[in-house]
């Protein structure tokens, strides 16, 4: 599923068009299914070791944590990728399902996909050595009604992390410091604008319906809440723009010309998209606004 290649931060309409933050580099291991791994390079080979990033096995219900209620992902790295010029890699949840969720292997990603699809985040922190994170992935994160519930509500992203810490991408390293995760696994979810709303952490084997239920339990008050808000913002203009995948931006009309329209976010930011990049419907939409100047 790919993004709106076009789309960036907003620049004069007569300037380039923005290029997000590098992807990750070095060589990403990750599962088809349980057990199962392919290699997924996100770039170019870089001299950091292969990292099984995979979510092994869903865990029991763990004790709720509550992170720091101010704790939150800062606006530079929620917009590093708040449109994806390449088609990232990706991970399903189910392979057999030709529809299939998937997790993101790479946060910044995830953080942008939330925005702009305005959905909850799933940030899963995981260890493919670690037996607890190897049952949570198998016992629920590897099961259709996860996967239905994801495609339904969620954004999903997982970081696997290696033995030894040092062997760690930075940019894991950052988001585990920074969200104080002590332990895996351990499984934050978040609100559409990046703010921590509660933490899952470790696993009971053999509890998989005691942990996806406290997971609804936590996730769908944060959906309903979201999608009260979007019905407020649709009566301000805002509605779901889409690529020609499909792909959903949440966003107002705001002027366009040319080749391009720019759009804003609900949290303010403008973004400039080609309109090209735009579905068939949504280009149409487009052309029956007049364009810059031609409004006396």
């Amino acid at each position: 599923m790919s993004g709106f290649p076009a789309l960036a931060q907003e620049a004069p309409l007569s300037s380039p068009i923005l290029a997000p933050e590098a992807p990750i580099s070095g060589p990403i291991l990750g599962p088809v299914g349980p057990g199962q791994p392919i290699n997924s390079p996100l770039g170019p080979p870089a001299t950091l070791p292969p990292q099984n990033m995979a979510p092994q096995n869903p865990a029991a219900p763990a004790t709720p944590g509550s992170p720091d209620a101010g704790v939150r992902v800062s606006p530079e790295k929620a917009r590093a990728y708040a449109v994806e010029t390449a088609i990232p890699q990706r991970v399903p949840v189910r392979p057999d399902d030709p529809h299939s969720a998937m997790w993101e292997v790479d946060p910044r990603v995830a953080f942008a996909r939330a925005q702009r699809e305005q959905r909850p985040l799933l940030l899963l922190f995981t260890a493919d050595w670690n037996a607890k994170c190897l049952k949570l992935s198998e016992e629920v994160f590897s099961t259709k009604s996860f996967n239905d519930f994801v495609k339904e509500n969620v954004v999903i992203c997982y970081l696997n992390f290696p033995r030894n810490q040092t062997d760690a991408h930075p940019l894991f390293r950052d988001w585990k410091e920074r969200f104080g995760v002590m332990g895996y696994p351990n499984l934050l979810v978040f609100d559409p604008e990046g703010h921590v709303v509660r933490e899952i952490t470790g696993y009971s084997t053999g509890k998989p319906v005691t942990y996806f239920n406290q997971l609804k339990e936590i996730v769908l008050p944060v959906v309903a809440a979201t999608e009260e808000r979007k019905a407020g913002l649709r009566k301000k203009g805002f509605r779901d723009w889409k690529n020609r995948e499909g792909v959903p931006l949440f966003a107002a009309f705001v002027r366009w010309g040319g080749e391009l329209l720019t759009l804003r976010g609900v949290n303010g930011d403008n973004w400039t998209v080609e309109l090209g990049a735009l579905s068939d419907e949504d280009q149409t939409l487009v052309r029956s606004f007049p364009q810059v100047g031609e409004v006396k």
